[in-house]
């Protein structure tokens, strides 16, 4: 990089004091060691990142809990005079460190940028598209079916054509409603924007998910109302609603209840339970720790934990031998 050119045609050269300032300024971190590993140089956004540990003008780099750590990332840059990017983590925390070497090989410069949003942004995206998939096959399967049976002569009965053409009807309702709700989740996860809040009745969004469905109660008085997304606390709901029937042995019931400034819906059901040990892990994505009466977990509660959470409210999960209940929580909007 040429040098700026003054009026006079010298060259013209940052004091000390100009270029620590504008260092000073930068979001990203910049670190200077020396060839015994002391820190000559720390900006304000180095210190920041590594906080709370201190970096020591004259001190090797802090021994933080970093994954790969800075003293292997310093030796890895003296002996490549170059890194490039490396993925390092620092808590909770994402990190990009790259790095190069001066001319003459005693000084080497880290520069540190945080990259955090950006990586939970595609690890959002990345579960999106495996919730979409997992989500919408169940629709699109029943959408498949009874197309296939129509074809295959029930058309020519109204009874049977009538039946198959409700449960296309149905499955592409649910279809749509499983689509916005997980578009909405993911722009709330991605931080693209948060769900579209309103006054939701209650009562009805539980009637119409346990529509249908002779083993399923729904006990809730016509007071209760949430702030929320409508099309993402029916999925959450739905989603509990289909855990517990898989794996109850005398029907589910729904009951909601006021929680202070929160309104409590309860989906309960009769089942053998969850181990003790699984109750923390059954949120995750696809556990299957046994323990349940018939199945695996899916993703269902882990959808409806997320739901609840970018509704602001929360998940919370009890059980015993008698069965389990998943108690979703959220912003109480009491109709008058």
């Amino acid at each position: 990089m040429t040098a700026p050119q003054t009026a006079g045609g010298s060259t013209s050269r940052l004091r000390p004091e100009e270029l620590a300032e504008i260092l000073d300024r930068l979001p990203a971190g910049v670190v200077v060691v020396d060839r015994h590993r002391a820190v000559r140089y720390a900006n304000t956004a180095a210190q920041r990142h590594l906080h709370p540990a201190r970096i020591r003008i004259g001190e090797a780099l802090p021994d933080i809990a970093a994954d790969p750590s800075l003293e292997e990332l310093t030796e890895q840059l003296f002996r490549q005079r170059l890194l490039g990017d490396e993925s390092v983590r620092i808590g909770d925390e994402t990190f990009a460190v790259a790095g190069a070497v001066d001319r003459n090989e005693e000084l080497a410069s880290l520069v540190i940028e945080d990259v955090t949003t950006g990586v939970r942004r595609r690890r959002s995206e990345e579960d999106f598209a495996v919730n979409a998939s997992h989500e919408i096959l169940g629709p699109v399967a029943a959408i498949a079916g009874a197309a296939q049976v129509l074809q295959g002569g029930a058309k020519d009965d109204p009874q049977a054509r009538d039946r198959f053409l409700t449960h296309i009807s149905d499955a592409s309702d649910r279809l749509t409603s499983i689509a916005t709700a997980l578009l909405v989740l993911a722009r709330a996860e991605s931080g693209l924007g948060g769900p579209r809040l309103e006054l939701v009745p209650v009562r009805p969004i539980l009637e119409d998910v346990g529509r249908g469905m002779d083993d399923v109660t729904v006990t809730c008085a016509e007071k209760f109302g949430v702030l929320a997304d409508a099309d993402l606390f029916r999925q959450a709901v739905t989603m509990l609603v289909e855990n517990a029937r898989r794996h109850s042995k005398e029907g589910v019931g729904i009951t909601v209840s006021d929680a202070g400034q929160m309104v409590a819906v309860d989906v309960i059901d009769r089942g053998a339970g969850i181990l003790p040990e699984n109750l923390e892990r059954v949120t995750e994505r696809f556990f299957s720790g046994g323990g349940r009466d018939s199945g695996g977990y899916g993703i269902g509660l882990s959808i409806a934990v997320r739901a609840a959470e970018a509704l602001g409210g929360a998940l919370e999960l009890a059980s015993d031998r008698t069965g389990t209940r998943a108690r979703l929580k959220l912003p109480s909007a009491r109709l008058l």
